[in-house]
């Protein structure tokens, strides 16, 4: 009888905490943000964030992954409002892989979170700053980046046809050996939306150079472009983040979206199939797609 009552006991308050989890993860989300988007060895990866309800003397739990493979982990303590921050540092042999890191948060069994960065070895041959985007007849936008293997000589807005005002972002390069390109898009200036939901740009690359006579900077003179995939390596509210392979040798990466800044007079929508499909000619490029 005794065993019976202490089973009972145990069993409702089993429920009753497992009922104010459950409600609290289904009002509760876990707000995360990260000091940069982008580290290098040595840096630090500060990890930033909230959460509405708070357990008395219950720390969060902070893991750091790269693939399956548990790099980092600390237990935090959350503070009267809500708020924690932890800082890692990203040195020793658990950092020694290139590539897309995962930070993944647990507050309750229903509160967990996630966000991504990218981590690259420090090597000589890149570059990482914010280049102002001249918008004809209206100021600028900014759009930050990270190369190796080159340098970014230029980025414009580009008009790709008058006639339907469609528009893309064109990046100037010199590239020196293998590398990519990282694009920070802010999505008030630049997206690629459709019906409300993220879709995926287009990114053509050309080896052309400036020739005597031809502005590169008009899509009618621009010849051998090929069509490459890229890997979107961060998606907030306010950013797209991209990653581009890059080759020795590409002087132009072209980024077509669907959104245009309003200070245009319009919000244009760009027909991604039409940009696609026009001049479309099989070759041995590296996707076998080429644009002229």
């Amino acid at each position: 009888m005794y065993n019976s009552r202490v089973f009972c006991i145990m069993l409702t308050l089993t429920l009753a905490i497992s009922m104010v989890f459950n409600a609290a993860g289904a009002v509760d989300q876990i707000s995360l943000s990260t000091s940069s988007d982008i580290y290098y060895d040595g840096d630090y990866v500060v990890v930033f964030g909230s959460v509405n309800t708070i357990f008395e003397n219950m720390p969060i739990t902070i893991q750091i992954f790269h693939g399956s493979n548990l790099v980092d982990v600390a237990q935090v303590s959350v503070a009267k409002d809500g708020t924690f921050v932890k800082s890692f540092n990203a040195v020793g042999q658990q950092w020694k892989e290139e590539g897309t890191y995962i930070i993944r948060v647990q507050y309750t069994p229903t509160q967990i979170g996630e966000i991504t960065f990218e981590f690259f070895s420090q090597v000589i041959d890149k570059s990482s700053a914010v280049f102002p985007v001249n918008i004809p007849n209206s100021g600028t936008f900014d759009v930050g980046y990270t190369i190796r293997g080159g340098e970014v000589e230029s980025i414009i807005m580009n008009q790709r046809d008058q006639e339907y005002e469609r528009y893309s972002i064109l990046v100037g390069t010199t590239m020196n050996s293998n590398g990519n390109l990282i694009l920070k898009l802010p999505r008030e200036s630049f997206d690629a939306q459709s019906n409300g939901k993220d879709i995926t740009f287009i990114v053509l690359i050309s080896k052309e150079d400036s020739i005597a006579g031809v502005d590169l900077h008009q899509t009618a003179t621009r010849l051998n472009y090929v069509q490459v995939e890229y890997e979107e390596i961060g998606t907030g509210v306010d950013y797209r983040t991209i990653r581009i392979p890059l080759e020795e040798g590409d002087q132009w990466i072209e980024v077509i979206g669907t959104y245009i800044i309003p200070e245009f007079g319009s919000v244009v929508i760009i027909i991604l199939v039409v940009a696609v499909s026009s001049a479309i000619i099989i070759s041995k490029s590296r996707f076998s797609v080429r644009y002229t």
